[in-house]
C-alpha cells in the first residue's frame, strides 16, 4: 500500500492535515476569504482489496501541514522530504455551517469540509485502488 507515487499523489488531493486545533478562531474567521493553515491528526487509509490502516499522515506518506490560498484557489503542502505539492480548488461553497472545497488531481478526486465555528476538517481523497479520510482541524494562517 505503500506506493510512494500513489500516495504522494493523493497527499495534495488529500494534503489537509491537522495538529493545530482552532478552537479561539471566529466563525468570521472561516469565511473561505482568508488563508488557512491545516494539519492532518487522523487518517484512514484503504486499498482495493483486504482491509484499511489508520495512523497519522506520516505513516502513509502524506503531508502533515497545508496551507488553503483562497486568493489563488489553490492548497500547498510539503513533504517532510521537502517535496511541495500544489492542488488547484476547482469547486468552492460557502455554506451557513462548513467551507466545501473540491478538486481533482494525478486522476484523482479530493474533497473537503471545514467546520465555520471550530476549524474542524475532514477530507477525502479518491482513486481507482486508493482511498483516504483525513480528519484534522484549521486555523487562520
Amino acid at each position: 500500500m505503500r506506493n510512494r507515487t500513489t500516495l504522494s499523489a493523493l497527499a495534495l488531493g488529500a494534503g489537509f492535515a491537522t495538529a493545530l486545533l482552532a478552537g479561539s478562531a471566529s466563525a468570521a474567521a472561516f469565511d473561505g476569504k482568508a488563508s488557512l493553515v491545516c494539519a492532518a491528526i487522523d487518517v484512514v487509509g484503504c486499498t482495493n482489496g483486504p482491509g484499511c490502516l489508520e495512523g497519522r499522515a506520516s505513516d502513509f506518506d502524506l503531508p502533515q501541514f497545508m496551507v488553503i490560498d483562497f486568493d489563488n484557489k489553490r492548497v500547498h503542502a510539503t513533504a517532510e522530504s521537502g517535496h511541495e505539492e500544489v492542488s488547484p480548488i476547482k469547486n468552492s461553497e460557502l455554506t451557513e455551517k462548513q467551507i466545501i472545497l473540491q478538486g481533482v488531481e494525478n486522476h484523482r478526486g479530493w474533497s473537503a469540509a471545514i467546520d465555520r465555528q471550530s476549524g474542524e476538517m475532514t477530507v477525502t481523497s479518491v482513486g481507482a485502488e486508493v482511498g483516504f479520510m483525513i480528519f484534522g482541524a484549521c486555523t487562520v494562517l
